[in-house]
Formats: structure tokens, C-alpha cells, sequence
């Protein structure tokens, strides 16, 4: 059975290294990554389905913060790109597994301007006028440095993408877009399944509040009154990603495919329980934009442009001079290039500056293990772990029935930063850990119950692969969405 002990759960909270210093996704967060939304990773989930326990799902989104309704031309999943899926489960910050999506785009009446036309009922209806279809490739790598060697094997052909969801009037059969964006769902060969198309903006956060230097007393009419502001957790907070949506790719397969061994995880102890993730986009180093719409214009080798694991990493903890270069490097680089920034957080000066609260600046190695090399015990792959910015999941925590926003940090071993699930609260998670909510009070640790002000997405994950939400309606579109005031909840403050 699956069960991680009672001893090593006393032991995680006890010394106060159990959570990344990152708060949700990386939207819009480089230079360079902001001029090109089709290739920008947003978020990136890892964990183990109730319905699926003998499976690791991963979803991967890219193109922040769509309009729901910006037509006409609709949002798209790139041709020229390269959309990676990296799995590693030896603990050195190099991809051992691969999938990566290959997609192309067919207009099927040039002489319409429509995205679609009336009456769409099928995903490769006539009248769906911008159909995108791509395949899977699984690259396996073994061996290092120029013993390296890689071995591809094409797993999907041909699988239709989930369109946007224009509105009701396109979309008009029995069950809407829904009846029609499910038919992206396709079973994989050797087992698991997939999914590819538009999806809700899952990741909650007030925005506004923090990239306004982190303002968390907030103000206006939808905040909480003057006496109660900066604790963030009786609500007030504004979703600014509410109504928005992105793209997803969802993949779920079998644990032994993704283990060292190629074997199933036997418990949380087992050697192959651990692996890390994280997604990337590359392109051709030089293309060529002018072409005809899908077209596949490019010359030279291909260049990583962007990657993501624990969320907000690059947005919050790496400076502004040194983004691109983050994204255009790899995990098992992190260490001797931005590790400092994680020993001396930036935020942390920032919560001092504004709110007075006293919080440890520099040598913060307890973060720097959390994020880079893993909570030992739980997420650390292997003994001696190269510090990597992975995404780490113990696939041999089986899910939890009852699921706690506040994830380990409130008592949920299943939550984030044991992967991460849709509904995990990582802004909260990380504002009350920086803050040191789990150091101990005799070496400054603090109980501070901080938060944006937001406490769950505005529409409920799915029951059923691919577990997030359907995307917003062009034609019903109504983004944003304020959370009234309210007292804590039970459960709000994590153990």
C-alpha cells in the first residue's frame, strides 16, 4: 500500500524546508518570452489522479491569459514550435524522457473569415474552418555528455486539437463545445491517454495586488476594510486570470513508463517513487514570420525559448537581466547560475521593506533545497540530487480523498510541493513560507496567515481526464472575479 509515514511527516513540518520560494505560474515573465505567447509556458501540474492511481498526469499550459473573446483570429498551438513534456528520474536535471507535440494547422474554407462557422458539432467538422492536429514523439535518452544517445519513437499520429470556444451559436449540437472538445481525448498505444486544445486559466492569483510590490492591504471596493487588510485571509482578493483561458496539453501514463526502472512504484520509499518535471518550447534559430499562416519557415537548429517547472520561479526569484537567459537554459544549470538569487530572495526584502515583518534574507538554504534538490524524504530523487528546478512528484503518495489547499504545509503530502494539483493555493503556500511559517520559532520563525486574498479558481476541476476546467465562451466571456470578504475559514491555517 501507499503510504508515506508518520515520522517523516513530523519531520517536514518540524524543520521548516518543505515548500519552493515561487507563487503560482510564469505569465508574460521574460523579455524576451513576452513578444512570443505561443511558445510561453504559463503553468505546469503533476500529479497522481484518484481515478488513475497507477498513473502520472501532467498538465502543461502555455499562452497566457487569452481573451475569450479575440477573435478573429483565435489562439493557436504553434507549427514551428516545439512543445516538450521533460521527465527526470535520476536526480541530475537532465531529461531522461520526452515527449514532445508536433502540430499543424489546416484552413479549410480560405474565403471565409470565420474562425468557425454555425453548426460545429464534431471535432472535424466541415464548419470548424481552423483545424489543428498534431503527434506525439517519445524521446528516450540514455547515457551522458557525448555518449549520449537518443532513441524516438512516435506514439500518436494525428490526434485533433480541441478548438476555442467561440460561443454557443458555433458550437449549437447536443452538448454544446463540451460534446465537441471531448472528442479531443485520445487513448495512447502501451496505455494512457491525452488531451490538446483550449482550456480555463486555472491558476488563481490577484494579480493586480501582486505586481503592485506585492500589495497586499490592497484597497478599493473589493477589498477587505482598512482594520483587516494584509493578513489575506479573509478574502477580498480579485482573480485577475478568472474568465481567462490558455493551452493545454494533458498527458496521463503509466508510472512505469516514466521510472528508471520501467517499473511500477511500489510506496513513497521505493528508489524509483521520484521523478521531475517540467515542460519547454523550442524553435528554429532563425524563422521567418512573414509566411502564409501555419506555414513551417525556418532555417538552422533548434534553440530552447522557453521552460517551467515550480511556478513563478523565473518570474519572482530570477532578475530581470538574467530571465532569457533562464529560459534558454536547462535545470541541471541552475545551481551555478541562479542559485544565489534563491539564497537571497528578493521577495523576502520586499515583505521586510513593506510590511515590517522581520523575515530571514539571506542564507536561506532551506529554500534552496526545497526548490533545487528536494525535501529528503518526500521529493529528493535519489541521494546526492543535483540542485534542478524541476517540478518533483513522489508518484508513491496516493491521492488524497479530501484534498487541503495549503498542500503539505497543511498536513496534504499529496499537494503542492509534492507535485503540484489544480487546486493547490501556491501564492498562499509561498507568502506564508517566506514569511516562516514552518521555521522554527526559536530560530524566527513566524505564524503569518498571508495571502492574496484568493482562495480557489472560479470554476470547479473536472471529476475526469483531462481534469481541467472547460475553457471560457468568446460570447459569454466576463473576466475577472472578486472573492467578498469572509471570515478564516475552517482549516484556512495550515498545522
Amino acid at each position: 500500500m501507499k503510504k508515506l509515514s508518520a515520522s517523516v511527516v513530523t519531520a517536514l513540518l518540524a524543520v521548516g524546508i518543505v515548500v519552493s520560494l515561487s507563487s503560482g505560474s510564469s505569465h508574460r515573465e521574460a523579455p524576451n518570452i513576452s513578444l512570443d505567447p505561443t511558445a510561453d509556458n504559463t503553468d505546469v501540474y503533476a500529479f497522481t489522479a484518484q481515478n488513475s492511481p497507477a498513473s502520472l498526469t501532467i498538465i502543461s499550459n502555455w499562452i497566457p491569459l487569452e481573451d475569450p473573446a479575440g477573435g478573429p483570429n483565435f489562439y493557436n498551438f504553434d507549427p514551428r514550435a516545439d512543445y516538450y513534456i521533460n521527465i527526470d528520474n535520476t536526480g541530475d536535471g537532465r531529461a531522461d524522457i520526452k515527449y514532445r507535440f508536433k502540430f499543424k494547422t489546416r484552413i479549410v474554407d480560405r474565403n471565409s473569415f470565420l474562425y468557425a462557422k454555425p453548426g460545429v458539432t464534431r471535432i472535424r467538422d466541415r464548419d470548424l474552418n481552423i483545424q489543428q492536429r498534431y503527434d506525439i514523439f517519445r524521446e528516450r535518452i540514455t547515457g551522458k555528455g557525448r555518449k549520449a544517445r537518443t532513441r524516438t519513437k512516435r506514439i500518436a499520429r494525428n490526434i485533433p486539437v480541441a478548438p476555442n470556444n467561440v460561443g454557443p451559436k458555433t458550437f449549437n449540437g447536443p452538448g454544446g463545445y463540451d460534446a465537441v472538445a471531448n472528442q479531443a481525448i485520445r487513448s495512447l498505444g502501451g496505455g494512457g491517454r491525452v488531451f490538446a486544445g483550449q482550456r480555463d486559466e486555472a491558476f488563481y492569483i490577484d494579480l493586480g495586488a501582486t505586481f503592485d510590490a506585492i500589495n497586499l492591504e490592497g484597497g478599493g471596493t473589493n477589498r477587505v476594510p482598512a482594520g483587516q487588510r494584509g493578513t489575506g485571509n479573509r478574502g477580498g482578493g480579485k482573480d485577475d486570470t478568472a474568465g481567462l483561458n490558455v493551452h493545454s496539453i494533458a498527458l496521463q501514463v503509466p508510472e512505469s513508463q516514466v521510472t528508471r526502472n520501467g517499473q511500477l512504484v511500489s510506496g513513497p520509499k521505493a528508489k524509483n517513487a521520484v521523478v521531475g518535471v517540467w515542460s519547454s518550447t523550442e524553435r528554429r534559430r532563425l524563422e521567418v514570420t512573414n509566411g502564409n499562416f501555419g506555414s513551417k519557415v525556418g532555417r538552422g537548429g533548434k534553440v530552447q525559448v522557453s521552460r517551467l517547472a515550480n511556478p513563478l520561479v523565473n518570474e519572482l526569484v530570477v532578475p530581470l537581466g538574467r530571465k532569457d537567459e533562464y529560459n534558454r537554459s536547462t535545470p541541471d544549470q541552475d545551481a551555478r547560475k541562479f542559485g544565489g538569487f534563491v539564497l537571497r530572495p528578493e521577495v523576502a526584502r520586499l515583505l521586510n521593506a513593506l510590511f515590517n515583518l522581520g523575515v530571514k534574507e539571506t542564507g536561506r538554504t532551506d529554500i534552496v533545497q526545497a526548490l533545487l534538490t528536494g525535501v529528503p524524504g518526500l521529493t529528493q530523487i535519489g541521494k546526492n540530487p543535483a540542485a534542478a528546478d524541476t517540478l518533483k512528484i513522489n508518484m508513491g503518495v496516493p491521492a488524497s480523498t479530501t484534498e487541503n489547499r495549503f498542500g503539505v504545509i497543511g498536513g496534504d503530502m499529496a499537494g503542492y510541493p509534492n507535485g503540484r494539483r489544480l487546486g493547490d493555493d501556491t501564492v498562499d503556500i509561498t507568502l506564508r513560507v517566506v514569511g516562516g511559517f514552518l521555521v522554527p520559532e526559536n530560530r524566527g520563525g513566524k505564524k503569518l496567515p498571508l495571502g492574496d486574498g484568493v482562495d480557489q479558481n472560479d470554476k470547479a476541476q473536472l471529476p475526469t481526464f483531462p481534469y481541467i476546467p472547460g475553457p471560457a465562451s468568446g460570447f459569454d466571456s466576463d473576466p475577472k472575479r472578486a472573492e467578498p470578504p469572509h471570515e478564516p475559514t475552517a482549516g484556512d491555517n495550515p498545522r
